[in-house]
């Protein structure tokens, strides 16, 4: 609906406000041009500013474009570049966000920056993109997944937590994720990290694990359920194997699985049951930074 109504130039902008004689300001928030469906979502320089960051192999030059409807629909052939996934063009996700963040500015005053925009972007159309997938399973009863999640044998007080990573073979950047719940499922805390230097997949996934524990150690949560959809690194861990290229990161993992005061099981899980560990390492690994509070 709300790209219909942008498409339509039916959307409450300055200029459309000022058509229909509401005396309000109307000129960009940001740049203090006339506002039009165009500029606001477009050719404002910070619309200009997001669309440069956008995470497909395309070359979209907002400076050139004079319809939105063109922008539109050229946008549908735009190739998402890896490790996102999409299924779905983004472009409508951004500019809903960049209408979001001129309604913060010009109501609650408060900005944003692009990075941001295009972030809560990709998150928004990942989490949209899994909700159909599921959708889509429960339709076809013959395909839904069944997991066993079964609580036996733990203390009453241990935590569970989902960890995830997100690599880049062509940069050697990482995006590391866990996220800590109770037994009955509700969020404790949250981390994130991006890395540099990652020389696999398989360290990324390490590192992320690394760091679950360090986090947890911190917060004093003795009793852990870590979970990881890398069953190679799983195998590797409880069978006490240490590879040669992860030998210094596992070593830190066995020492403090080991620790006195600390108790931790390892389990593999399917990557769909790891949606929200997934979808937020690949966020942290787009925006360069780490989302949450949570640093080393």
């Amino acid at each position: 609906m709300f790209i219909w109504r942008v498409g339509q130039n039916a959307f409450p902008t300055g200029e459309n406000l000022q058509k229909r004689g509401l005396l309000i300001p109307t000129l960009c928030c940001r740049c203090g041009e006339s506002e039009t469906t165009l500029h606001l979502l477009i050719n404002c320089p910070f619309a200009r500013e997001v669309w440069s960051l956008g995470p497909w192999s395309h070359t979209f030059d907002a400076s050139q474009v004079v319809s939105f409807k063109e922008a539109l629909i050229s946008s549908g052939s735009w190739i998402p570049l890896p490790p996102y996934g999409f299924t779905i063009n983004i472009f409508p996700w951004v500019c809903w966000f960049l209408w979001i963040s001129r309604n913060n500015l010009v109501f609650e005053k408060k900005p944003s920056t692009a990075p941001e925009i295009v972030l809560k972007a990709i998150i928004a159309l990942m989490e949209w993109d899994r909700a159909q997938s599921k959708i889509r399973k429960t339709d076809s009863p013959q395909q839904i997944i069944t997991h066993s999640t079964s609580h036996e044998n733990l203390h009453p007080t241990s935590i569970c937590c989902n960890t995830d990573a997100a690599w880049r073979s062509d940069t050697g950047e990482a995006g590391l994720f866990w996220i800590f719940t109770d037994l009955q499922g509700k969020e404790i805390t949250r981390g994130s990290l991006f890395q540099e230097h990652v020389s696999s997949a398989r360290m990324a996934e390490a590192l992320a694990i690394r760091n679950t524990l360090h986090h947890a150690i911190n917060l004093n949560l003795n009793t852990i359920w870590l979970k990881s959809d890398s069953q190679e690194l799983i195998g590797a861990i409880t069978a006490g194997r240490h590879p040669t290229e992860l030998y210094g990161v596992l070593s830190d993992i066995a020492a403090f699985s080991l620790s006195s005061s600390f108790s931790c099981r390892f389990s593999f899980i399917k990557r769909e049951l790891n949606g929200h560990a997934d979808l937020y390492a690949k966020a942290c690994l787009h925006s360069g930074s780490s989302p949450s509070s949570y640093t080393l």
